[in-house]
């Protein structure tokens, strides 16, 4: 659920997050969901609007940035080491 302009207000303003960490935290929910399908499709006020949410919905947290950063990191790898033995072939 999206909260309106107001609603998010109130909710930062009453977050035991400072306001940096909210749109620290923000900024890199869309750096490790830009490739989600769900980000992909936003403009970018849209974009923000919805990162701000999930930070302030408790959806985006440190651990679960962390996470999804190992995983992409992972994948990286695993690419890396596929495109590296096609080319020896």
């Amino acid at each position: 659920m999206l909260l309106t302009e107001a609603q998010l207000g109130v909710a930062v303003l009453s977050s035991q997050l400072g306001r940096y960490d909210i749109v620290m935290l923000a900024l890199a929910w869309i750096e490790v969901n830009k490739q989600n399908e769900d980000f992909r499709k936003l403009g970018q006020a849209e974009l923000i609007n919805k990162a701000l949410n999930d930070v302030v919905a408790n959806v985006a947290t440190h651990e679960k940035i962390e996470e999804l950063r190992k995983k992409m990191k992972k994948e990286t790898n695993h690419e890396v080491t596929a495109a590296a033995d096609r080319a020896r072939m």
